[in-house]
């Protein structure tokens, strides 16, 4: 008969074939879900038991060389939890009572009845579904380990070859699966190449070939897999047809069921996971759903790391090209050591990256500079984000002095340990952009007064004394006078507004703040979520960058708080504050999330909050999140200027 995944495999030993075939007849008569094999003796019934497959063992009593319970014994060191009926012409109390203390599953009377074949297979259905049950519960506790063992494993990946290594060898370590291995695919020559395998055995992978097209290679799970981007199993792989290119290779390793999932995210396949059984029918309903989800689980964090890296190169570019000077630094032994600098920095000292890496900080200190870096506990109170802006010296190769302007900030491991600090220089040796700025702006308002004052004022004279003589006399004079008078005017009018137009615009102006607040959150998904706005003020601010504020932490509402999360925009004595009523933020990670890649969510950037901090930080404003009125996250922004 064709097995599948309800059949009952039954194994009878009994030392007179007749009966044994006899035996086996009735019961598949009883059902069709019985398939019966049979054996002679005990050895010959070990070595059916050697092949796997069987379900539940039916044995006599009193045969040649080994006595049923004698078999039973040598069964239950390879199979302790194997169903067995003794099923004996020898009845006694003794006979039971020996049968019960060894440990068989059930006990019964050979009867000349027609009823007994009827009470048999009876027995061994609820002995076999008890046993089926049993492991099925085990097979959901494995499964959430499974897929436990395997979230953590890719939340801790940061490359795909991590993740590949990782998931076939949790896959391989876990029963019923001997070998897992993740394959890749060449749309091009339509074959799918092994990337990473673990379990027994992975020479296997070098004696089969497995392709996508037409070909009987591509009927297997694997390129039925490809072409579907549905999971595909094959769950008997000793009978299956479709397996035979592969069969002898699986069948001698003890596959005898396998998987394939395909790695999909967002339309891209990223491989394709491929898992092997050593029993048949292992792909339950339930396993099926576990492989099915983590396929889209690893699929997603391929899609993480593919993001990451591009973030990163992004991040690394703007670092390297930044105008401004950077540096990380490392701890050791308590003092600062340069990790990394970016371009700006090096240039600027007259040195290549590589001259600067793994150097001391200090040493591009001037000597009272690196006192207060290190005497002075500068860079302790970096450490500890007590380091606001202060001044520093730096000493470029050729011994220029180059006065610096100085933020400095923790930096943290992946983990969250503290291994540093990130050092900004702003050069100001001729002047910052703004003491340049400002001093033009003064010089264009000095000018303009002048233009104001000193001549406007005399001319307005002259044109009034010009009018009065015009009404005292008449002269053909009088004319082209009034006619300078306007020149004069139009000039000094131009000259004013070329003045104004020279003088540097400034990115505060006065901002509403409910009309800013409507205009982001029609510019954010937000789903059903609300917005209130019990705040009637205006600011002065950067508009752009203030809408930026808002939009941002709109979305982290959002993100964390459902589609139907409800926002609130109020007052603050010196600002205000946009609350919402979601989970909240936990009183450990409220100081950690304003940094750069910090999150908390699979999906799950990290920048939205370190975005708002640094906008903040440009208004010379203060932000801090505590709990909100509702319980979810409170965002303060203090230090803002109403305007009146």
């Amino acid at each position: 008969m064709t097995a599948t995944a309800d059949t009952i495999r039954v194994l009878h030993v009994d030392d007179v074939p007749e009966f044994g075939d006899l035996v086996a007849t009735r019961l598949e008569r009883e059902s069709d879900r019985f398939d019966v094999r049979t054996a002679k003796s005990a050895d010959e019934g070990m070595t059916v038991l050697a092949a796997g497959n069987i379900d539940c063992v039916v044995a006599d009593y009193d045969m040649p060389e080994r006595d049923g319970l004698e078999f039973l014994e040598t069964v239950r060191e390879v199979h302790p939890d194997l169903p067995f009926v003794l099923y004996t012409g020898k009845g006694s109390e003794t006979v039971a009572s020996e049968a019960i203390s060894a440990g068989v599953t059930d006990y019964l009377q050979k009867d000349r009845g027609p009823d007994q074949y009827a009470l048999l297979a009876n027995r061994i259905r609820n002995a076999v579904e008890r046993v089926r049950a049993t492991r099925q519960a085990a097979s959901q506790r494995r499964i959430n380990t499974v897929v436990r063992t395997v979230n953590e494993a890719l939340a801790r990946s940061t490359t795909r070859s991590e993740i590949d290594e990782r998931v076939c060898a949790i896959l391989s370590d876990a029963e019923p699966y001997r070998f897992a291995w993740i394959g890749e695919h060449d749309a091009g020559s339509r074959t799918v190449e092994p990337r990473r395998s673990a379990g027994i055995d992975e020479a296997y992978l070098a004696a089969i070939e497995i392709t996508t097209d037409e070909d009987p290679t591509a009927l297997g799970p694997t390129g039925r897999a490809v072409r579907s981007r549905e999971l595909a199993v094959m769950q008997n792989i000793p009978e299956d047809p479709r397996y035979e290119p592969w069969r002898d290779a699986a069948l001698q390793r003890g596959y005898q069921s396998s998987a394939a999932v395909p790695l999909v995210y967002d339309d891209v396949l990223y491989g394709v996971l491929n898992v092997y059984a050593d029993r048949t029918y292992a792909f339950d309903e339930g396993e099926r759903r576990l492989l099915a989800d983590l396929g889209e689980t690893i699929g997603h964090a391929y899609h993480r790391i593919e993001l990451q890296r591009q973030y990163a190169d992004q991040y690394s570019t703007l670092f390297e090209e930044a105008p401004v000077m950077f540096v990380f630094t490392r701890t050791v032994e308590g003092e600062p050591i340069i990790e990394d600098c970016n371009r700006a920095f090096a240039e600027r000292l007259g040195y290549a990256n590589g001259e600067i890496e793994g150097t001391p900080l200090a040493d591009y200190y001037t000597a009272e500079s690196a006192d207060l870096l290190l005497e002075g506990n500068g860079y302790q109170r970096a450490l500890s984000e007590e380091f606001v802006r202060e001044q520093r010296t730096l000493v470029a190769r050729d011994g220029e002095e180059v006065l610096t302007i100085l933020r400095a900030s923790p930096r943290r491991s992946r983990d969250g340990e503290l291994v540093g600090v990130h050092a900004m220089f702003l050069d100001i040796t001729d002047e910052t952009q703004v003491q340049r700025l400002e001093r033009r702006n003064d010089r264009l308002d000095e000018f303009a007064s002048v233009l104001s004052h000193d001549l406007r004022n005399p001319l307005n004279v002259a044109r009034g004394r010009l009018t009065l003589v015009g009404e005292e006399c008449d002269s053909d004079h009088l004319a082209p006078i009034d006619r300078a008078h306007e020149r004069m005017e139009s000039l000094i009018e131009d000259l004013l507004t070329l003045a104004r137009e020279g003088a540097a615009v400034t990115d505060r102006e006065p901002v509403d703040l409910s009309t800013t607040v409507d205009a982001c959150w029609e510019n954010v998904e937000t789903g059903d979520g609300t917005v209130s706005v019990e705040c009637d003020r205006t600011v002065l601010a950067d508009e752009s960058r203030l809408k930026q504020i808002f939009e941002n932490l709109f979305r982290n509402a959002v993100e964390h708080g459902g589609n139907g999360v409800s926002v609130t925009i109020g007052e603050l004595p010196d600002g205000f504050y946009v609350e919402d009523d979601g989970p909240g933020i936990p009183d450990d990670d409220r100081d950690r999330v304003f940094e750069a890649g910090y999150s908390s969510s699979r999906e799950g950037t990290g920048f939205g909050l370190s975005i708002i901090k640094r906008i903040v930080e440009a208004h010379d404003w203060n932000v801090r999140v505590i709990e909100g009125s509702a319980g979810g996250a409170r965002f303060e922004i203090t230090g803002v200027e109403f305007s009146t």
